[in-house]
């Protein structure tokens, strides 16, 4: 089995999953990490002890040979990293969303396709066994056609000051946005949304958004940074499809393990998150060794397509100017920001 050399850019919250799953998928080496904050340096060196680190992602990509980047900076810092790996020759995996702005991400995948190198971005929840079961039970027609589908995914106001720094479309809601495109095999054709903020001219706090489908089926987005610390879960995630002869529900986290003290039930989601005798698995695990099958096989992705990521990316973008100009807003205007 080829090695294969991979680099870090970002060493936030979520790159810690990352970190400890790089650390146990066979033939994979960490050879250098990067954040603008060295402090977070000892926190990753103790999985790769012998990654080089950098302050600088130019001087992390001039630095070695590596087959493989994983970009994890904000979405407003994911392009230049990303295109300038891309035509360095060096595959990419990006989260989600895969910019903040449709322009940035267009020229990413123009960047991927011209150099022929595997771009990927972190929809993750099609490689949760749950949303990716009810894929293959709609793709064979039991339901008829899809007639709507409402999304809940409200998440702990702990987290907000971390993602305050855009609308809560991009982060929250772009994960069923996405599944919604997946599900219903369609385009958005508009969006009519609205938002609520703490404070008058605050960040949006909340948001809830209408998407009207093309061949008719509606989308309902609810998406919140308001779950107290008291919650049972960090997040509370509901997505209701109705069809015409039948109907799915699917809730998370999934009601299987309980943990309760004097002060709160804590309910625990194992799907896309658990660790196994010292090994992290779930979705993200699956999805990250999805990467790196298609890394070496040098072959896209069939599952997370760039330009499925560029669809939902445009709609998230149209609900933020729709809440913020108070009018249904055209996926065709192509808008950028508000």
């Amino acid at each position: 089995m080829k090695e294969l050399k991979l680099a870090m850019i970002g060493l936030g919250r979520f790159a810690e999953l990352h970190a400890g799953i790089w650390s146990r998928i066979p033939g994979v080496k960490v050879t250098a990490i990067c954040d603008q904050d060295a402090e977070r340096f000892p926190r990753f060196k103790a999985w790769f002890p012998d990654a080089a680190c950098y302050t600088d992602w130019r001087e992390l990509l001039d630095s070695q040979a590596f087959d493989a980047v994983d970009v994890l900076t904000p979405e407003h810092l994911h392009d230049e990293p990303t295109i300038a790996a891309l035509r360095a020759g060096i595959h990419v995996f990006a989260e989600k969303p895969i910019a903040h702005r449709p322009e940035a991400a267009e020229r990413m995948i123009e960047a991927a396709e011209s150099g022929g190198k595997v771009l990927m971005i972190g929809h993750v929840l099609r490689f949760d066994p749950r949303y990716a079961a009810v894929k293959d039970r709609l793709a064979a027609n039991p339901f008829g056609r899809i007639r709507t589908i409402y999304a809940k995914r409200n998440n702990g106001s702990v987290f907000f000051p971390i993602y305050n720094r855009v609308h809560p479309a991009y982060i929250l809601g772009i994960h069923d946005i996405d599944l919604m495109h997946w599900y219903m095999d369609d385009e958005v054709e508009e969006v009519y949304a609205l938002r609520s903020s703490a404070e008058p001219g605050g960040p949006p706090d909340a948001s809830w958004a209408m998407l009207t489908f093309r061949k008719g089926g509606i989308g309902i987005l609810e998406n919140n940074w308001l779950l107290p610390g008291g919650a049972p879960a960090p997040a509370d995630v509901r997505m209701e499809i109705s069809a015409e002869r039948g109907a799915v529900m699917i809730v998370d986290p999934e009601p299987g393990v309980y943990y309760s003290d004097d002060s709160r039930t804590d309910v625990h989601g194992f799907f896309n998150d658990h660790v196994l005798h010292g090994a992290r698995g779930g979705s993200l695990a699956a999805e990250l060794s999805h990467f790196v099958e298609c890394a070496r096989a040098g072959a896209p992705s069939e599952i997370l397509k760039p330009r499925d990521a560029l669809r939902a990316l445009r709609v998230a973008a149209c609900v933020e100017r729709s809440a913020a100009e108070g009018r249904v807003v055209r996926i065709s205007e192509r808008a950028g920001a508000p």
